[in-house]
């Protein structure tokens, strides 16, 4: 298995959530980090969500599926959802570009049709001349949390 850094800083930020978020949340991450490389992480702690997402670039240009970490639960995240081939509209949100599905279990990552919907976003995604070598990238958004 490859090594990947302790993720500090996403371990501090989900502290005042939930057991259950925090360990699906940081699970969930390993999962992808394990099916997805090369890649950058991109840790947030932001306003409504601590998040954990993936970039091919290692900037917003590049950040093509996250994990969002809420009150209760944790979303999986397709920025650019909406380009996405999804037939049996599991996708939700009405937006330009994003859609999300809920992640009720880590299982939920194994199913070929979620699967199926990560590795198109990937493939979708911007991809650099060189591979990006893994590292974390972490970003704290200024202001107020409306979050746990």
């Amino acid at each position: 298995m490859k090594a990947f850094d302790e993720p500090t800083d996403l371990m501090q930020f989900l502290l005042p959530y939930p057991d259950h978020v925090q360990k699906l949340m940081l699970d969930g991450r390993m999962k992808l980090l394990l099916m997805l490389q090369p890649i950058v992480e991109m840790h947030y702690d932001a306003t409504t969500a601590v998040c954990a997402g993936f970039s091919t670039t290692g900037d917003l240009k590049g950040l093509f599926v996250n994990l969002a970490a809420f009150a209760n639960h944790v979303t999986l995240v397709f920025a650019q959802g909406a380009r996405l081939d999804d037939p049996q509209h599991r996708l939700k949100g009405a937006g330009a570009q994003v859609r999300h599905i809920r992640l009720t279990s880590l299982e939920m990552l194994d199913d070929p049709y979620i699967r199926g919907l990560i590795e198109n976003s990937w493939e979708n995604a911007p991809k650099p001349d060189r591979a990006p070598a893994y590292q974390i990238v972490t970003k704290i958004y200024a202001g107020p949390k409306r979050r746990p």
